[in-house]
């Protein structure tokens, strides 16, 4: 088989020749069942736009065709409509088509030359365009983080340094954060450590990292192990990574996912590294007003009070805490 026969029928959103039993050559003169393209089309012209789906998709002629993969192409029945994805391949073409030649060509002042989209343009050499992010968040939610990470590093033996999907350190730092936001902290933690490890000369990932590790340490072992986990970061990560916000933010997010008693502790913990901040005490005083501690949290906005008097906060807080006792 020629590299041309095989280009000429990959992903081809129309028929070409005649059914297979009546077949002669391959490509054939004249076409037949063309829907979408013109009838008149030059062979060159097909060839030239199979190739560019071939690309675009990364797909074989049996893709959209009827035919055995390996088998000559003369035995096929391109005319056929069988199979769906030759169908929606017909959908597509006439998208393009709207896109380029009504909906951008009636902007103004366009690039010269003008911006075409094109099949690749989305499809970037796979059928489906989906980005990184949506296959990894859709195979956690069928079958867990073992099944995301296993087509993680799948994708990405196979795909790496080609245009199919971003392996950058942003990619698996969404779907951390989607899997957190769905409660599954310690998923979220692997995913975290998973970037690092393929990128490992990335500050964004390990800082990622940091927060949601604290997290998961502080919501599952409390002050003692939140407090370990700390230290043993602090000596792995640049020191610029711990800074007052750091815990706080931590905190808030405890807080958020209904965790009040690991959120106090982690504000415990920034209080006692940054006892001259009026912030820390702040957040220790709403974070024990969830835990129910009415009076730890009266002390604690009245300590922020005196180091920044003007904490209309604080000042707010104490009115409203001090009528509940």
């Amino acid at each position: 088989m020629t590299r041309i026969a095989i280009l000429v029928c990959v992903t081809t959103a129309v028929a070409l020749g005649a059914p297979a039993s009546l077949q002669a050559q391959f490509p054939p003169d004249s076409f037949t069942n063309l829907e979408v393209l013109p009838r008149d089309i030059h062979p060159d012209t097909l060839v030239r736009m199979m190739a560019g789906f071939t690309r675009a998709l990364g797909v074989r002629c049996t893709h959209c065709h009827v035919g055995e993969e390996g088998q000559p192409l003369e035995t096929y029945d391109f005319a056929a409509d069988d199979k769906a994805p030759k169908l929606k391949a017909r959908v597509m073409i006439e998208m393009l088509g709207r896109i380029n030649g009504q909906h951008l060509a009636s902007l103004e002042n366009r690039a010269d030359p003008p911006v075409r989209v094109e099949c690749v343009t989305c499809h970037r050499g796979v059928r489906e365009p989906r980005q990184l992010q949506q296959i990894l968040l859709g195979a956690h939610s069928v079958a867990g983080l073992d099944s995301a990470v296993a087509i993680y590093r799948d994708l990405r033996q196979r795909y790496h340094g080609r245009a199919a999907y971003d392996f950058g350190e942003v990619a698996l730092a969404d779907v951390a954060a989607a899997v957190a936001a769905r409660g599954h902290l310690q998923d979220a933690e692997r995913l975290h450590a998973l970037n690092i490890e393929m990128n490992p000369s990335s500050n964004f990932a390990k800082n990622q990292h940091l927060g949601v590790a604290l997290r998961l340490a502080f919501a599952q072992g409390g002050a003692s192990a939140g407090r370990a986990r700390y230290t043993e970061l602090k000596t792995a990560y640049p020191a610029n990574f711990f800074q007052e916000q750091l815990l706080n933010q931590v905190g808030y997010a405890l807080l958020g996912s209904g965790s009040a008693d690991a959120a106090v502790a982690t504000f415990e913990l920034n209080v006692e590294l940054y006892p001259t901040s009026a912030n820390v005490y702040d957040s220790l005083g709403e974070g024990l007003a969830a835990a129910g501690d009415i009076e730890g949290a009266i002390r604690n906005y009245e300590r922020s009070l005196r180091l920044e008097p003007n904490n209309t906060n604080a000042v707010e807080r104490l009115k409203s805490l001090r009528n509940r006792i």
